[in-house]
């Protein structure tokens, strides 16, 4: 009878831990983490794919910088990313959080170098989460 219980009750227990689970991740119905869209957005500058990335930039911040031009200058840049990892995040409300990332990048340098000069760089960038999806608001 005790097992009979436990075989009942088990189904219960997974669809409520699956409810939990879902939960949690909530936000990537939505888009995403803060923490994912960040690495995200990154993920697409790697891959020199910036008309993607410029979605993840504040609704503000592109109602005053248009789509073409913010292309054209993450294009244009003499800086080949290569990788990116979260390193942490820090958020003072629900819905604003200074995330700091790690990316790797090449850089080529004239001054008789020869070959790009790789190195890795910490970025901190503010997030605002607006009507529950996360974008990053550039410092400039």
């Amino acid at each position: 009878m005790k097992n009979l219980k436990t075989l009942l009750l088990l189904p219960a227990l997974l669809g409520l831990l699956a409810g939990c689970a879902a939960g949690t991740s909530g936000g990537a119905k939505k888009g995403g983490t803060v923490e994912e869209r960040a690495v995200k957005r990154w993920e697409l500058l790697i891959a020199r794919n910036a008309v993607e990335a410029y979605e993840y930039l504040t609704p503000g911040y592109q109602s005053t910088h248009p789509k073409d031009q913010y292309v054209a200058s993450m294009s244009s840049r003499p800086i080949k990313w290569k990788k990116v990892e979260l390193m942490d995040k820090s958020c003072p409300d629900e819905d604003t959080c200074t995330v700091r990332l790690v990316v790797d990048f090449e850089l080529r340098i004239a001054a008789g170098i020869p070959g790009p000069v790789a190195s890795a760089d910490v970025q901190k960038e503010k997030w605002l989460r607006l009507k529950g999806q996360w974008y990053h608001l550039p410092a400039q």
